[in-house]
């Protein structure tokens, strides 16, 4: 039994011997890190990339959440439609509410998420339709799918084949998933812990110091001790450290627990991994590019949510989901609305072109139509090179 077995208290540690402090007497320390007794990842783990990042960890990031949201919260808004061969909308219960008794929303937004952290969702079809095309599906959690892929080597290579599985759609994303590629999200989650055990009252190192009359001890006594007294940590909440050893601890000051600009760089990078502005994770930024609101609208649509939202509809049309020379696309025009005088002035526009009637322009709207037809004058195209 080691020397520190009487010692009482609920903080919890990792037991390694530390680098011998200028005192002249014996010590052993320990790096307090709250995961280790309850079978978590240490702070080395996620700082140093050996643990695996969970689903719900990254998500309490709130820049990955926030990021999360704007990314597929966005994309689950966007009504899918079915174009058929002669350039009409077509009606499909499949891309109108996808999961029987789930919004269509929340199911394409929760798929995007699947995309966004694991770099793949997964769709399992329950209902055939009457053109022998799924009509609806579940998602699957994509943490439990069992599905791995073959490795299939060639005289010039190695590919990675996916079996093919009745029933299954498997929908890739053209990025990585943030869970595999993230060193920012283990930097913030790492950032966190160590302020929140501040909180709790440990501090990031502490050690203990033997009295002159003992003994240099083994390392398996040192090791035995520290295990003992962590042990015992663990079972309560108050210490107890007997008179012969002195308890030591180094920590933070006030402006260093802060840990400010380090979590700031953390959710820049977050931002970088997401391509989401800085500004909206909440950090301020110095220089930026003006644009307006439907500027910033379509420059996110075409470069954040574009890969993502190609690779569904890409999946999606393909011929063991969608009657041949039928395609999916997602409807974006709500997004990129104009504003209700910069929107009469097109419609006006491309009435005196002759490319909408007065009636279509009403249909975009929502309007009944009134049966009126394109002003009787040449389009503008044709003025300008009259006037010429």
């Amino acid at each position: 039994m080691g020397l520190l077995a009487s010692l009482f208290g609920r903080s919890t540690a990792v037991a390694k011997t530390m680098e011998a402090a200028p005192v002249a007497s014996h010590q052993f320390g320990v790096d307090i890190d709250s995961g280790v007794l309850y079978g978590l990842p240490t702070l080395d783990d996620y700082i140093y990339g050996r643990a695996k990042i969970s689903r719900a960890e990254a998500l309490a990031v709130p820049a990955v959440k926030r990021a999360r949201d704007l990314i597929c919260g966005g994309i689950g808004q966007f009504p899918l439609i079915l174009i058929g061969p002669d350039g009409r909308t077509q009606d499909w219960s499949l891309l109108s509410q996808p999961e029987g008794g789930v919004a269509r929303s929340v199911t394409m937004t929760r798929t995007v998420e699947d995309l966004l952290l694991t770099e793949r969702a997964w769709w399992k079809w329950t209902h055939v339709g009457w053109h022998g095309k799924p009509a609806q599906v579940v998602r699957l959690d994509s943490d439990t799918v069992t599905v791995v892929p073959q490795y299939v080597n060639y005289p010039e290579g190695q590919a990675v084949v996916w079996p093919e599985i009745s029933q299954l759609i498997r929908i890739d994303s053209p990025n990585g998933g943030l869970l595999v590629a993230s060193p920012a999200i283990r930097a913030y989650i790492a950032l966190s812990r160590i302020a929140m055990q501040s909180i709790d009252g440990a501090p990031p190192i502490d050690w203990f110091t033997a009295g002159d009359e003992y003994e240099d001890p083994e390392d398996d006594e040192v090791q035995e001790t520290l295990d003992d007294w962590a042990s015992a940590r663990r079972r309560r909440r108050t210490a107890f450290v007997p008179g012969h050893l002195k308890y030591n601890r180094d920590g933070f000051n006030p402006e260093q627990l802060q840990m400010s600009d380090a979590r700031e760089e953390a959710v820049k990078e977050i931002a970088r991994l997401t391509g989401i502005d800085a500004e909206e994770l909440s950090v301020s930024t110095t220089s930026r590019t003006y644009f307006n609101a439907q500027d910033r609208r379509r420059d996110r649509l075409e470069s954040v949510l574009g890969p993502y939202m190609t690779a569904i509809e890409g999946r999606l049309t393909m011929e063991d989901v969608t009657p041949r020379g039928y395609r999916v696309v997602f409807d974006t025009s709500s997004y990129l609305r104009l504003d209700d005088q910069a929107a009469a002035q097109t419609d006006q526009v491309l009435i005196s072109s002759r490319v909408l009637t007065p009636d279509e322009a009403r249909e975009k709207r929502g309007l009944e139509p009134r049966g009126d037809v394109a002003p009787d004058n040449q389009p503008a195209a044709q003025e300008v090179a009259t006037n010429e």
